[in-house]
């Protein structure tokens, strides 16, 4: 009986880092730029006179908002407060005066959109 207890949760526990692992994947600059391009048109947005930038490492963003009193290894350092991970990809939507800038937010791991932030 124990042995049957201890082989179903072997297999239980083998099935749940498998879907897990299922669930992370990389996904290419043109994936998160298309991603972020329909949570924007969503949104409600016309994207005819945008330029659009993968902000790589979110070097933009930071030089943006700041750089935070965090400590450079802190997981939310360079984000705003707001339950980001550090495990992120940002999108810029430059757009032509006087619309406001777009800053789009996609989790590395899922492509799920975080937060569609507007200026």
């Amino acid at each position: 009986m124990f042995k049957k207890v201890l082989f179903a949760l072997a297999v239980a526990g083998v099935l749940f880092n498998f879907t897990a692992f299922a669930q992370k994947q990389e996904f290419a600059k043109e994936q998160v730029i298309a991603i972020a391009t329909k949570a924007v048109q969503d949104k409600g947005y016309n994207l005819t006179e945008v330029k659009i930038i993968y902000d790589d490492g979110s070097k933009l963003w930071q030089e943006r908002i700041g750089v935070l009193t965090l400590p450079v290894d802190a997981p939310n350092y360079g984000v705003l407060k707001r339950g980001f991970l550090k495990n992120y990809m940002t999108v810029y939507f430059d757009f032509r005066e006087p619309m406001k800038d777009i800053w789009v937010f996609v989790d590395k791991d899922t492509g799920e959109v975080f937060e569609v932030y507007s200026e």
